[in-house]
């Protein structure tokens, strides 16, 4: 069975930062219908992405990975980078802080998502079931706060 995310980034073109307030979506029905809302709003808003894919394997050939290096249930940021080389930066804090290498295809996606200032301008128009206020007042604070939203499922 699948998990689906909810999931505040910031996206600069070289890295990604997955924050840790991520929340999963349930139940299925509910997800179902919030997920039929944003997508009535604009298709992009709430665009689905398989975690897996995110990080790049090891050969850099093949999107993706068999097995996620992190686990989206845990608490905190997740940070991936388009970069080749990490920086010193990255290096120095890579124990406290690991960086995964983002794949190809996802930075593919990260590129075609709506800025957080499209997402926020369409989020006003948005409205939810009462059980789904709180993923939308998330994605409206996000936005505000010049996050992008994506939606990951896990599986």
């Amino acid at each position: 069975m699948s998990d689906f995310w909810l999931v505040p980034l910031l996206w600069d073109g070289e890295m990604a930062l997955l924050g840790g307030e991520r929340l999963r979506l349930e139940p299925e029905d509910l997800r179902m219908r919030f997920l039929e809302t944003m997508g009535r709003i604009h298709p992009r808003l709430l665009m689905m992405f398989k975690a897996h894919l995110l990080p790049e394997d090891e050969s850099g050939e093949v999107c993706g990975t068999e097995e996620l290096p992190f686990a989206l249930a845990q608490s905190g940021d997740i940070r991936l980078s388009a970069v080749a080389e990490p920086s010193e930066a990255m290096i120095d804090d890579a124990d406290e802080h690991p960086t995964w290498r983002l794949s190809h295809c996802a930075e593919a996606y990260l590129n075609r998502m709506l800025t957080a200032r499209e997402a926020t301008a369409l989020l006003r128009q948005a409205e939810a079931d009462p059980e789904a206020e709180r993923w939308l007042d998330a994605m409206r604070t996000w936005t505000a706060g010049g996050r992008q939203v994506i939606l990951l499922r896990e599986d």
